[in-house]
């Protein structure tokens, strides 16, 4: 039969055709967006399970015991940084009851935990108070749970008020020995000892200034200054 006595036939086969094009070139493009998401996402096995039965039971199928697909698989690799603000909010909420006692400050590489001196150790003394080992236990518990993606630094600082005494000749062996004691904490709570750096920066470091500019004590800013911060950074972090 001379198509060009029937146009309307060579058009409505042409439009049939059409279709089939059009949802090939859907189906690509949604295949290239779940291969995008998948490779900048931690994937949940258990929710991975889930949605594979899930769609495996729509499409009447039968579901397939798979291991969920991994960045290892697609030669990439998620950086732990990328976590490091849920760290954050997870410690808000444990903390959110003691939130004078401890200051959780986003830098650009880590997550400073601030402990106030004052709460967590009495005046030249490097043992932990009652409440500073109830604060510790909320501390430890998110850390502990992220412990592999993560490297710990424990910082000791004082204010400018020297130290002279039996057990800490300076403020560098009492920052050293404060800072010490949260480690020791961290790790009685569960997180590996090969992953914690202690420093004692003694009252190199101050926040605030500790004297005014005529150079009198300003008692406020000492007391801020006496603290232990705990660095949460990730591995691959190299400074």
């Amino acid at each position: 039969m001379n198509n060009d006595l029937f146009p309307f036939k060579k058009k409505q086969h042409d439009e049939d055709e059409g279709w089939a094009l059009t949802l090939a070139d859907m189906m690509t493009l949604l295949l290239c967006f779940f291969v995008l998401i998948l490779a900048i996402s931690e994937v949940d096995k258990h929710k991975y399970s889930t949605v594979a039965q899930s769609l495996s039971d729509a499409m009447g199928g039968k579901a397939e015991q798979q291991a969920p697909p991994t960045a290892s698989s697609l030669t990439m690799s998620v950086a732990p940084a990328r976590n490091l603000f849920e760290v954050q909010l997870e410690l808000a909420r444990e903390l959110k009851l003691d939130s004078d006692t401890v200051r959780l400050t986003m830098r650009p590489d880590a997550v400073a935990i601030e402990l106030k001196g004052a709460v967590f150790f009495l005046s030249g003394s490097a043992e932990l108070t009652p409440r500073a080992l109830s604060v510790m236990r909320k501390i430890a518990a998110p850390l502990v749970q992220n412990a592999g993606e993560y490297d710990y630094i424990v910082e000791g600082h004082t204010d400018d008020v020297p130290m002279h005494s039996a057990r800490f000749p300076s403020n560098w062996e009492l920052s050293s020995a404060r800072a010490s004691a949260v480690a020791r904490r961290l790790i009685d709570d569960g997180l590996p000892k090969n992953k914690v750096k202690v420093m004692g920066l003694a009252d190199t470091r101050p926040v605030v200034p500790n004297l005014t500019s005529s150079g009198e004590p300003i008692p406020e800013n000492r007391s801020r200054n006496r603290r232990v911060v705990i660095l949460v950074k990730p591995v691959n972090d190299n400074s």
